[in-house]
Formats: C-alpha cells, sequence, structure tokens
C-alpha cells in the first residue's frame, strides 16, 4: 500500500450559517487533503501537534472518524489548536479571520526537538506532502533542518509534493515566503501551484509567463491551478492545456485547492495519468464548492472513491 505523510496544521473552523451564527468545523489547508486522501483510501499519516484541552480531543475524534493517523509529539505542549472564521462575499469568495499565532501546531514547528523525531518516523513513507502554510509555521531554523531532511529522505527514494498556497500574513515579509519556496523548490518531484502565487511572489503575468519560470525547476510534475479555468502540466518539460468543468453551483470555496490537491495525488497514486488525475482532481474540487467549509463530506468522498475506482477501472480495461 502506498503510504504518504503529511504536514501541517488543523484548525477550529467558524463557517457563517447567517450574520450572527456560525457552525464549528474542523479544517486546515493540509487537512483537508488528508481527509480527502483518507476517504480515497490512501494510507495517510498526518504530523501535527494538537496540545490539550476539549478542542484538541474534538480534532482527535475527527480525525479517528475520517482514518487520517495523526503523529504528534509524546511531549504534552500546554496550548491549544488554532482558530479560523471564515466570511464570504456574494460570489462564494472565502476571507478568513485567523487565531493561530500561539497554536500547539506553531509551537511544533518552531521546536526542532519536538518536530524531527516525528519526520524520523515517516522517513520510509512513499511520499511527503506540505504547503507554504507549513513553511511560514516554520522557524528559519526548522526550515534549514527541514530542507535537511528532505534531501536525506530524496536521496532514500522518497518523492516530496508541495503547494506554495501563500498567505501574506503568515510571513513576515514577501521576500521571506520567495526565499523559503525557492529553497524547497529544489528537492520537490510534484509541485501544484496555483497562477495567483505565480503572480503574486514571481510576477508572473500570465499562466504562459508562469510556465517560463517552472519549466526551469527540478519538479519532475507541475500542475498550474487557475480556479475555474484550464488547469497547465508540466510533465518532462511539455506543457499541456486541460481543460476542467467550472462548477455551477459555488457556495464557498473553501478548501477547492486543497481538495484538488488531494484527488490529483489520490488519482496519480491509484494509477491515472497525470492528464486524467486533473480531471478527476476538478471534480473533487466541485464538489468541496457546494457545501459550507473545507473538507468533503462522507456521502461525497463515498462517490468520489467511486467515481475513482470506475475511472481507474475503465483505463486499466482499454
Amino acid at each position: 500500500m502506498t503510504d504518504i505523510a503529511i504536514i501541517g496544521e488543523v484548525m477550529l473552523e467558524l463557517s457563517p450559517l447567517s450574520e450572527r451564527n456560525y457552525t464549528r468545523g474542523i479544517s486546515g489547508d493540509t487537512y483537508n487533503s488528508a481527509c480527502t486522501l483518507a476517504g480515497l483510501d490512501i494510507n495517510t499519516t498526518y504530523i501535527t501537534c494538537l496540545g490539550e484541552g476539549q478542542s484538541a480531543d474534538i480534532i482527535r475524534q475527527d480525525a479517528q472518524l475520517r482514518q487520517v493517523h495523526l503523529l504528534e509529539p509524546k511531549e504534552v505542549i500546554n496550548k491549544s489548536p488554532g482558530l479560523y472564521m471564515i466570511t464570504n462575499d456574494a460570489t462564494g469568495e472565502r476571507f478568513f479571520d485567523y487565531w493561530r499565532s500561539d497554536s500547539a501546531a506553531k509551537a511544533l514547528f518552531n521546536n526542532e526537538d519536538l518536530l524531527f523525531p516525528l519526520l524520523k518516523q515517516v522517513e520510509k513513507h512513499d511520499y511527503i506532502y506540505l504547503t507554504g502554510i507549513t513553511l511560514a509555521l516554520m522557524s528559519e531554523r526548522c526550515r534549514m533542518m527541514f530542507t535537511l531532511f528532505l534531501i536525506d529522505y530524496r536521496d532514500q527514494g522518497g518523492k516530496v509534493i508541495f503547494d506554495p498556497n501563500y498567505r501574506p500574513k503568515l510571513w513576515g515579509d514577501k521576500t521571506t515566503a520567495i526565499k523559503a519556496i525557492d529553497v524547497i523548490q529544489s528537492y520537490i518531484d510534484v509541485y501544484l501551484p496555483g497562477f495567483e502565487e505565480e503572480e503574486i511572489l514571481f510576477n508572473a503575468t500570465s499562466p504562459d509567463d508562469a510556465v517560463k519560470r517552472l519549466l526551469t525547476i527540478k519538479a519532475n510534475e507541475i500542475v498550474i491551478k487557475n480556479g475555474p479555468k484550464s488547469c497547465l502540466l508540466i510533465r518532462n518539460q511539455q506543457v499541456e492545456n486541460i481543460k476542467i468543468t467550472p462548477s455551477k453551483n459555488v457556495i464557498d470555496t473553501t478548501g477547492a485547492g486543497d481538495t484538488f490537491n488531494a484527488g490529483y495525488i489520490g488519482a496519480r497514486l491509484t494509477g491515472l495519468t497525470p492528464k486524467d488525475a486533473i480531471e478527476f482532481a476538478a471534480i473533487s474540487a466541485s464538489q468541496v464548492l457546494t457545501i459550507k467549509g473545507g473538507v468533503l463530506q462522507s456521502t461525497q468522498l463515498a462517490k468520489l472513491k467511486e467515481n475513482l475506482n470506475s475511472m481507474f477501472n475503465s483505463i486499466k480495461n482499454k
């Protein structure tokens, strides 16, 4: 069985039901992906720290229910999970307010003595996945040591998947973010940027302009997401435009990119080609757009799993 380790932060989520009423969810960019991958029967380990208290236990119960295997430090950290609140505009586009600066996960990512024993436990996993949010939560020293870990991990045959997922509020400045992402780009195998990151961080004026830069990095497989527009696939220095069908019923865009990533990764690990994996990823993302919050419901995941198996069997029988 293929194993993937995901590194990140999971938080409590407040999503609006009305102007004054909110529902509590459990989310976070990498956790959204982890839940989707586990729902597709990919063996998924999630490295994080939740700390203590009722909110931490609620998240642990959710992860167990979703068959996401949490990997936390043995040492008790007297902190709590982070929290964020969503607001949406008329188009469903989301905006966030965060309370995460003193979270248990941030404490983990700023303490190499806690983080690296956990990484040691997943060094035999086939894949490691993280995002720019995870990098932003790390101290500079932890980022440096994490890079050294990735070099050794890849030397042993492991593969690294990365989405830059740039959030300006998490970085001291844009220059620091660019430097950290530039470093990590040298040690990844699958790169899943949005055009927005290429535009903001690397001054791309169009998706084709972004391709020019991305052709120079070492990743074997690159998918440039661009919202409801076509994706660009770069593989073996070849570029292909892959059309996707936009969702017609957008309620909330939270988790769309995360679910796309998980759909793509899950499809590739199941055996689909990159082109077919993009098609499946777009289907996956379209489902999360129809609900409030960033994590697919169990019924949606069950249908996605059936869809993925059907696509795989159809290709296998050709």
